[in-house]
């Protein structure tokens, strides 16, 4: 029989495995992540497709910037007749239903966004509009 010299190391395992098999999953995320769904979420996202608006092509980029701290930064640039034009709004996160969902408040208006998939390069979401997002990390 092996004897194992350092329990804590034995301990952060199992504390591992069972944080992420009690922990709640998105619908269509993965079912065992090392790093928390903040770590996850943090950093700049690109929208590649909005339900409704199709892909995102080459005459706009809309992306997300999540800090760690909970602000946000919505910003759009699209081209048209010619001109390339940039919008950007700074708002605020945070969790909802048990890191379920985000309530997201830019410009002073509240959302709420139903997360269905979250991985460190993939963010999915369903806004109060029912459209459905896709969005890879930068």
């Amino acid at each position: 029989m092996k004897i194992i010299k350092n329990p804590s190391i034995v301990a952060i395992a199992t504390a591992v495995v069972i944080f992420n098999f009690t922990s709640c999953k998105y619908e269509d995320g993965p079912n065992i992540s090392l790093r928390s769904k903040k770590a996850r979420l943090t950093g700049e996202w690109e929208v590649k497709f909005i339900d409704g608006a199709g892909m995102i092509g080459n005459d706009m980029e809309i992306t997300l910037e999540f800090d760690k701290d909970g602000d946000l930064e919505f910003s759009q640039t699209y081209s048209d007749y010619g001109g390339s034009y940039t919008y950007s709004q700074k708002g605020e996160w945070e969790w909802e239903d048990g890191k379920q969902s985000l309530e997201i408040t830019l410009d002073g208006n509240k959302q709420e966004w139903e997360i269905t998939r979250l991985t460190n390069k993939e963010f999915e979401f369903e806004d109060e509009g029912n459209n459905k997002w896709e969005l890879e990390k930068k």
